[in-house]
């Protein structure tokens, strides 16, 4: 979600682009739910890595929390479709258990 929020910035910045094609204001709303977003792919990224380094872990989490619609959507594809199992106990169950109703 904030990689939209940075391509929204870019293009105000290039020229050509009409100032009215693009959100002048971008609501509260949008900004919360942006971070409630970042937030829980950053603890999805933290928990599914909990057997691996600190710093491949820390790198995950950060990956997960800037670019949480790039990494929500690898998490889909890889985690959920594909059945490719997490290598953590927690947010495996959850998301398992949700799934399947």
């Amino acid at each position: 979600m904030l990689e939209l929020f940075s391509l929204f910035t870019a293009l105000k910045i290039s020229e050509g682009f009409e100032e009215d094609v693009l959100p002048t204001n971008i609501p509260t709303s949008w900004i919360i739910m942006t971070l409630i977003i970042s937030f829980g792919s950053a603890y999805i990224a933290y928990c599914c890595n909990q057997y691996e380094t600190p710093a491949s872990r820390a790198l995950a989490t950060i990956i997960g929390f800037f670019f949480s619609g790039f990494y929500l959507l690898y998490y889909l594809i890889f985690h959920i479709i594909f059945d490719r199992k997490c290598s953590s106990r927690g947010i495996e169950n959850i998301v398992r258990n949700i799934s399947k109703k």
